[in-house]
């Protein structure tokens, strides 16, 4: 009987230590898989993120890329190629333009006093439109000097008009005028680079105001600038403006002109805020009777007035 209790105790006390070992085993085993676990959720992780990386390395570089090809592309925009047109500088003994009309229905839409502080507003209009003007300019406004060259590249034409616009100083003889015309050709040659052949005179060659200064002044000035290779255009159609009107009635009297050829008298001067409210609606009507505008070349169309003085 007392054999048989002592080997029941040694059984139970076999049974705990072998339970003991058993449940040790299973810690170990738990700590195991845990640490193994996390090795996965570690190695995974840095593969994840190393993928990642190169993800956005790649995107990144494809941003920067994309970025180089617009940059190129901006610049490519922001230099448009000027035409040359530095045949149309003066050169004495040359014949320029004619005085047959051609058969092509044909705006010359000029423009004379400025530049001003309207002429950026006239160039955006032009843009609009598709249309290419000529300026006759002059130095009243010397701090837009640089609207010149804008003008010109953007494809228009620069004619001279006179530095100072002064009749009584420009029409007081021949000399005088030339002076003068010279003067403001080197204005225009430091904005383009050239001095251009074609002229207006102020009031147009068949003026009369200019026998207040100087008998006979008016013939004597159209030929010399001829002999000299320039070219002067005065104008077969006028919008008006060199008097106070407002934009409807300007606009009425520019679009009632029906020459094939049309040379059209407008200001860009800085009192001319109605000529440039006016614009579209003169251009759009003759553009939808078939005209085209163009700025004057070296074998444009010529309209001389007759001699006033």
């Amino acid at each position: 009987m007392m054999e048989q209790k002592r080997r029941n105790g040694r059984n139970k006390t076999h049974g705990k230590r072998y339970s003991g070992r058993r449940n040790h085993g299973k810690w170990r085993g738990g700590l195991l898989g845990m640490a193994v676990a996390g090795a996965v959720l570690l190695i995974g992780g840095s593969v994840f993120l190393a993928i990642e990386t190169e993800k956005r390395i790649e995107a990144r570089t494809k941003q920067a890329k994309k970025a180089e090809r617009l940059v190129v592309t901006a610049e490519d925009i922001k230099a448009p190629v000027v035409p040359d047109r530095s045949d149309f500088a003066v050169k004495p003994g040359r014949t320029v333009g004619t005085t047959e009309q051609s058969a092509e229905k044909t705006v010359y839409l000029t423009l004379d006093d400025g530049p001003s502080n309207l002429t950026a507003q006239v160039l955006e209009i032009l843009d609009q439109y598709n249309v290419k003007a000529t300026f006759f300019v002059t130095n009243a406004m010397p701090e837009y000097r640089h609207m010149i060259k804008e003008a010109y590249d953007r494809g228009h034409t620069i004619g001279l008009h006179t530095y100072s616009h002064d009749y009584a100083s420009i029409y007081s003889s021949t000399q005088a005028y030339m002076q003068d015309l010279e003067k403001i050709g080197q204005v225009v040659k430091e904005q383009i680079g050239y001095v251009p052949s074609f002229i207006r005179f102020p009031g147009g060659a068949s003026n009369t105001i200019s026998a207040n200064y100087c008998t006979g002044i008016m013939s004597a000035v159209s030929g010399q600038v001829l002999a000299q290779g320039y070219q002067y255009y005065d104008w077969n159609c006028s919008s008006g403006d060199g008097s106070v009107r407002n934009a409807d009635e300007l606009t009425a009297q520019a679009t009632s002109c029906a020459e094939n050829n049309i040379i059209l008298l407008s200001h860009d001067s800085a009192a001319k805020a109605t000529t440039v409210e006016a614009l579209p609606r003169i251009i759009a009507h003759y553009q939808s009777q078939g005209y085209v505008f163009k700025a004057i070349d070296t074998t444009s169309y010529v309209v001389h007035h007759g001699i006033g003085n």
